[in-house]
């Protein structure tokens, strides 16, 4: 009798178990899925907008990354122009800023446009914190006049 045979199949059986599982979670995180509404919004140069995400297909208190992507240049994350309170970041911020976008969940946010029209797109962004790693995005597609 094979001695090692034991030592073999019992690795195995065991990632044999752990994927029928399905870590447990109890989730398909491909059905998830990120809103923003309204969806596309019109606002005057230096004016405002108040945008609200939702996460449906997962249960539970979820996080939100919100980020403005013209941002999104030369390794900026596109967060740098987030803010609370009542001190908007120093920037430069030239496709506008993000407020209360570290807050809660679900709690809404304010876009507050540029000086400058343009069109700029604010994307609320949700992922696992587990290997893999699974994003989901909502995207505001914002025209500013």
């Amino acid at each position: 009798m094979n001695r090692r045979a034991p030592l073999l199949v019992a690795p195995l059986v065991l990632l044999i178990a752990i994927a029928g599982c399905g870590g447990g979670s109890g989730t398909n995180f491909n059905n998830v899925t990120v809103t923003v509404s309204p969806a596309t919004a019109s606002v005057p140069v230096s004016g405002q907008v108040t945008l609200q995400a939702k996460v449906t297909g997962v249960s539970g208190t979820q996080a939100l990354n919100w980020t403005i992507t013209e941002l999104q240049t030369n390794g900026a994350s596109g967060a740098q122009c987030n803010w609370l309170g009542t001190t908007p970041p120093a920037g430069p911020c030239p496709d506008g800023t993000i407020q209360g976008a570290d807050a809660s969940p679900y709690t809404p946010v304010t876009y507050h446009a540029p000086s400058a029209s343009g069109t700029f797109h604010v994307v609320a962004r949700w992922s696992t914190t587990f290997d893999p790693i699974i994003i989901k995005n909502g995207t505001a597609v914002i025209t500013v006049q």
